[in-house]
This record gives C-alpha cells, sequence and structure tokens, in this order.
C-alpha cells in the first residue's frame, strides 16, 4: 500500500484494488492509475477536511465513489455518493467501512481493504482548550473516551490521528489515548497546520511509541507500507 500526505488531515492511499482519498483540504492529488476505482471519504463539513474541488475527480474510467458524513451539504448527483452517520457498518466495492462519532462534528473512518485496516480520525479528537471552562473539557475527554472504548483493543495497520499544535501541552493526548486503546502498525499524525515539529517532539517525549509514528515533513510525501 502506498500512503501520499497530501496536506493537513488529507491523505490518499493506493493498492492494486482501490485508490483511496480522505478529508482532501488543500494540496495536489496523487495521480492514480485510472483504470482502479476510487474512493473519496469527507469525515465532516469544515473547510479545511472538505473541498469541493473533489467532484472534479467524476467522469475517471475506474469511476468515484463519494463517502460523505451527512452533515456535508448537497453536492448534486446521487447514484456515486454514499451518506454516513456514526455507528454505521457497510460495504462499498471492495471496502468494508465503519464509522464511528466525532467529537466535533461527522464522523471518524474505519476502512477495511484486502484484509488491512485504516483508521482515518477525521475531528474526532480529544479537544482540550485553554480558553473553555473544565467543565467543557473534562466533557470533551469523556466522550473522546467513550469513542475509544467502541474499538478498545483493535489492530489497525494504519492510523491517521489528530496532533494539533494549538492545543499546545493537550495537544498529545487524543493520540496517547488512542494508543492505549488500540494497536497501530503505522501512526500518521494530522491536523498539524504544517506545524511538522510536533512529530519529532511527540516522538522525543515518547521513544516506546516512536517506532510506528510517521516522520512527515511536506505535503506529497510518500510512504510505501
Amino acid at each position: 500500500m502506498k500512503i501520499t500526505y497530501i496536506g493537513h488531515s488529507g491523505f490518499a492511499a493506493e493498492t492494486e484494488k482501490a485508490a483511496l482519498i480522505f478529508d482532501y483540504y488543500t494540496g495536489d492529488i496523487p495521480a492514480f492509475d485510472p483504470d482502479v476505482p476510487l474512493y473519496v471519504f469527507v469525515s465532516h463539513r469544515h473547510r479545511d477536511h472538505f473541498n469541493p474541488d473533489i467532484f472534479s475527480l467524476r467522469g475517471r474510467p475506474g469511476g468515484v465513489t463519494y463517502i460523505l458524513s451527512r452533515d456535508v451539504g448537497s453536492c448534486g448527483g446521487a447514484e456515486d455518493i454514499i451518506r454516513v452517520r456514526h455507528g454505521e457498518s457497510l460495504d462499498a466495492g471492495p471496502l468494508h467501512i465503519e464509522t464511528l462519532k466525532s467529537t466535533d462534528e461527522g464522523v471518524a473512518f474505519i476502512v477495511t481493504l484486502g484484509g488491512r485496516t485504516i483508521y482515518h480520525a477525521g475531528d474526532l479528537n480529544r479537544w482540550v482548550w485553554r480558553e473553555e471552562s473544565r467543565e467543557y473539557n473534562i466533557r470533551m475527554a469523556a466522550k473522546y473516551t467513550k469513542q475509544m472504548d467502541i474499538i478498545r483493543g483493535r489492530h489497525f495497520d494504519i492510523a491517521f490521528v489528530p496532533l494539533d499544535p494549538r492545543q499546545e501541552e493537550d495537544r498529545e493526548g487524543g493520540l496517547l489515548e488512542f494508543c492505549a486503546a488500540c494497536r497501530a502498525e503505522h501512526i500518521f499524525p494530522m491536523h498539524m497546520w504544517d506545524d511538522y515539529s510536533v512529530i519529532p517532539a511527540f516522538k522525543a517525549a515518547h521513544p516506546e511509541l516512536a517506532s510506528g509514528i510517521a516522520d512527515i515533513t511536506h505535503p506529497g510525501q510518500t510512504f510505501e507500507i
């Protein structure tokens, strides 16, 4: 499987059976084999996770299917769009798709393809903010733990998980709780707002997890898994 970091929370995954795009916002979409079916995932409507330019991919020989959170507005066309909400489980071509409830808006995705399972968090994270009340942050932590309990003990081959520098000293909380709940072979931090320094800082602080964390440094970077 080839993984491409497109930008922010946008990633592509490509196999011989299918190509997947998650939460495209900005950057260059990889040039996939045009005959391979393409599946485009949008976790929610926030502009840093959803760019309507994805609909320009329609018409490719291998076809394209859009899997959109129900909070995403009308996008025209119906035959190529699957709308999902949290707590669903469904099949689309060679993919098996599950969804979790975000702690912000929309969903997180779990996608199984060819025996490999991918987790894309969207905005499912332990969002702790200094400007919010203590009660708000306690509720947020509880909501996140509730979703982690649903997937506790599961194995993921690839996981895309937020590591947002705006949270300052609290930025690692969501990723650490995910690692405590699940086993992931390859973890790709995201939602970094182009501040890639948070990755080596995380690895230095948690050397026991460092080997599984991808060293993302720039958009367009590729990884062979």
